[in-house]
């Protein structure tokens, strides 16, 4: 039975690359063979011992650097699509609550405004 899982290689590199970190440095930071690092990079499969330093030597959580989801930043879970961002942003309940008040207030305004033309015609 293999003992290695698939993991997000690009997000390492990523990672890596952020922090201005050469393979070497991150073999050292994470106590991995620079060769691990190299082949982590390659072809994103990883021993659980090597996924576990992976994450503390970022900071994150080992889940984190699991494989790739379809459209999905994993350090921020949103759409790394900006249309599906959009999307998304769209899709949000709280975008019908702001039109539910945009829409009371519409009302109201327009009922006071009726309210203060009626007030001039009367008087």
């Amino acid at each position: 039975m293999s003992t290695e899982m698939k993991i997000n290689a690009e997000l390492i590199k990523r990672l890596r690359e952020e922090r201005g970190w050469s393979q070497e440095h991150l073999a050292a930071v994470s106590g991995l063979s620079a060769r691990t690092i190299q082949r982590l990079e390659a072809d994103g499969k990883a021993s659980h011992e090597s996924r576990l330093a992976l994450a503390s030597a970022f900071g994150v959580e080992p889940s984190v650097l699991g494989a790739a989801q379809a459209n999905v930043d994993p350090l921020t879970s949103k759409p790394a699509n900006p249309a599906s961002a959009l999307q998304a942003w769209l899709e949000h309940p709280s975008w019908r609550w702001f039109f539910v008040m945009l829409a009371a207030w519409f009302i109201y305004q327009a009922g006071r405004a009726a309210g203060e033309a009626w007030y001039y015609i009367m008087h």
